[in-house]
């Protein structure tokens, strides 16, 4: 199995279900998002799959799915590394989801904000410290490659947990921003910006409030 959820712990917490051999690690990035029963929105072309061993070894049964991914026209990659990506998602999307939802603001307005991008880059700098206390291998320019693809990312992008607050749905705050928080009080790494965030978006977990 390959889950593609948002978050970093969808593969940890299928593998004492389904064995350790059973799970492979996957990222999906696409801004889609639900707008009606069988309907899906994408914002942007940009749609991409990358998935690998856990332990980073390649293995035939990841050549062969890669093969009916390109044979199918997926723009898909196989990768050594695939808890770097997993965590270079998670850096932009704990970050962006949270920040959009309390803004109620899609990115292209909030990311030249000269009083909001110091928000951006305080949330990307606790995820990616929280990260490496972890022992994730992030680039030494994680940080200089998030901001860059929030500055070229479609005006019009939200995160889907942004619309999930806007029609009043619940969020996955536990698994994005609040999973930041919680590993940060486990490693001992400050998250001011991400435990703030959490404390103001987390009446709206369960969706919006009677």
């Amino acid at each position: 199995m390959i889950p593609l959820q948002n978050g970093i712990d969808a593969a940890e917490r299928l593998i004492p279900i389904l064995g350790p051999n059973a799970v492979m690690g996957g990222v999906a990035q696409i801004s889609a998002s639900i707008v009606g029963p069988g309907r899906i929105q994408q914002v942007g072309a940009f749609m991409r799959m990358i998935f690998g061993e856990l332990d980073g070894k390649r293995r035939q049964r990841g050549e062969d799915f890669l093969a009916l991914c390109l044979k199918a026209g997926f723009d898909a990659t196989s990768s050594e590394q695939i808890l770097t990506e997993l965590w270079m998602k998670f850096i932009l999307l704990a970050s962006n989801a949270s920040i959009m939802a309390l803004a109620r603001q899609p990115i292209g307005r909030l990311r030249d904000d000269p009083d909001l991008r110091p928000i951006f880059v305080a949330a990307y700098r606790e995820v990616i410290d929280v990260g490496r206390a972890r022992g994730v291998a992030l680039p030494a320019d994680a940080l200089e490659k998030i901001l860059d693809f929030t500055g070229h990312a479609p005006p019009a992008m939200k995160p889907s947990m942004a619309l999930d607050l806007d029609r009043g749905n619940r969020l996955e705050l536990p698994w994005l921003g609040g999973k930041v928080v919680e590993l940060g009080l486990k490693l001992g790494v400050p998250t001011p910006t991400h435990s703030m965030m959490y404390a103001m978006l987390k009446p709206y977990i369960m969706g919006a409030p009677a």
